[in-house]
């Protein structure tokens, strides 16, 4: 029975410090907004940073991914974005970000239009979140 005891509390010993090493995942970075912030209170056309996960990078038909934070998505788009003028943006590299990264993306939330549907989200920057 004592040798029971003492396994147990090794069990619990050893449990406890390895979920003491253990990241809860990422902070809110400073200075941006979750996708779940911006599309509760949206702001268009105007450049800012959010933060999320990213998933399905390279499986859409499209150069875009998904970006999730705060319990939303919102897509992505880093290339072939045309302004309704027909103006186009540069690409933004994606080069080292893969799906399950968290990321930092400068741009802008945009209004429905000729090139773009409602909450596509155009970057400027992409950059890795500590």
């Amino acid at each position: 029975m004592k040798s029971k005891r003492i396994i147990l509390m090794w069990i619990l010993i050893i449990g406890i410090g390895l979920l003491s090493g253990c990241k809860k995942g990422p902070q809110k970075p400073e200075g941006a907004r979750s996708v779940s912030e911006l599309l509760e209170s949206p702001v268009y056309d105007t450049e800012l940073n959010i933060y999320g996960q990213v998933s399905l990078l390279g499986e859409l038909f499209c150069p875009c991914f998904e970006l999730t934070s705060g319990g939303e998505k919102v897509l992505v788009s880093y290339g072939l974005m045309v302004e309704n003028d027909g103006a186009e943006r540069p690409a933004v590299s994606v080069e080292g970000i893969q799906d399950g990264d968290h990321v930092i993306v400068t741009g802008e939330l945009k209004t429905a239009g000729v090139h773009s549907s409602l909450n596509d989200f155009w970057a400027s920057k992409i950059a890795e979140a500590d």
